[in-house]
């Protein structure tokens, strides 16, 4: 059985136009009547419909050629083009995340364009931005290995908007010279605490330990902390009084 071009653009749902247009491409084969008139097979409609189903996923028209001709498989062409897809929209997620934050914020240029290059950097320069935070807040001594880990934010590939507004928020945050220097000296003062092993169990560790919160632990460290929960998908931490 063969169709003519209305019957085959009617039988698939598309403009004659659109019909014209493949078989030009060279996609949809035709043969001529003696007046010239298109004609086209039974398998013309479900090639047609699975151009048609190709071209709103998005694929361009040498890669519906490759699987038409089988130089490439449908499931192959599907997988790449699926990964393509979730690249594309872990971008955009990017993009969102920013102008949220912008927008919250009402942001300068220049923190536009600070978060904009934290949301461009790979995996590995996020996690060297964090590395040098917590080695200049901390030190780079073994023993604090551990606590540098458990301090690191590592945004999932598949993170989402609230995930990388947190990454924006806390990334940005480590830049800021005055939130370094507070953590530094909190630090500090907890680790010439944490020597005096006497007053360890001694009510008076404990009051020194509050004092030290009081006079240097930046209310902008218990953020860093959310912010890390959120990042790594964590339990949010719970407030200690003091």
């Amino acid at each position: 059985m063969d169709h003519s071009i209305g019957a085959v653009a009617r039988l698939a749902g598309v403009s004659v136009k659109t019909v014209r247009y493949y078989s030009d491409q060279g996609l949809l084969a035709s043969r001529r009547t003696a007046a010239g008139h298109r004609r086209y097979d039974g398998d013309a409609v479900a090639r047609l419909e699975l151009i048609r189903t190709l071209r709103a996923l998005g694929i361009d028209l040498p890669t519906v050629r490759a699987v038409l001709e089988q130089e490439r498989t449908l499931a192959e062409v599907v997988a790449a083009h699926a990964q393509a897809l979730a690249v594309q929209i872990r971008t955009l997620q990017l993009h969102q995340a920013v102008l949220s934050v912008v927008t919250q914020r009402h942001s300068t240029p220049e923190e536009l364009e600070l978060m904009h290059d934290l949301t461009a950097q790979s995996d590995h320069e996020r996690r060297a931005l964090i590395a040098d935070f917590l080695t200049a807040v901390l030190g780079d001594e073994p023993e604090l290995a551990a606590v540098r880990q458990n301090l690191t934010p590592v945004l999932p590939d598949d993170a989402d908007v609230r995930q990388v507004e947190a990454w924006l928020e806390l990334a940005t945050l480590t830049q800021d010279e005055t939130f370094r220097a507070s953590v530094r000296r909190m630090a500090v003062g907890y680790r010439a605490l944490a020597t005096d092993q006497p007053l360890r169990h001694d009510p008076e560790f404990r009051g020194r330990l509050i004092e030290l919160r009081r006079t240097e632990a930046d209310p902008r460290w218990p953020r860093y902390l959310e912010l890390l929960a959120v990042v790594n998908g964590w339990a949010a931490p719970s407030r200690v009084a003091g």
